[in-house]
């Protein structure tokens, strides 16, 4: 299950963070960018491209990646 668990906002664009427990037991940030004035069909997910062995560091990975994604735009 993926629950929301922080947002940023730039300009029109908005990142929601969130961490997925994989079928593994591992987790993995995601992030959700979503434009303002755009559908939320619309949405562009992003995976971290590592997992981690706790929620807490896939929650991290995902914050850096979204800061990151927010800050090119």
């Amino acid at each position: 299950m993926v629950q929301i668990a922080e947002s940023y906002q730039k300009g029109n664009w908005k990142a929601e963070v969130s961490v997925e427990e994989l079928a593994s037991g591992k987790f993995q940030g995601v992030v959700a960018l979503l434009r303002e004035d755009r559908p939320s069909s619309e949405q562009i997910e992003r995976r971290t491209v590592d997992v981690s062995d706790t929620f807490e560091g896939a929650l991290e990975e995902a914050k850096v990646l979204a800061q990151h994604v927010l800050g090119n735009m």
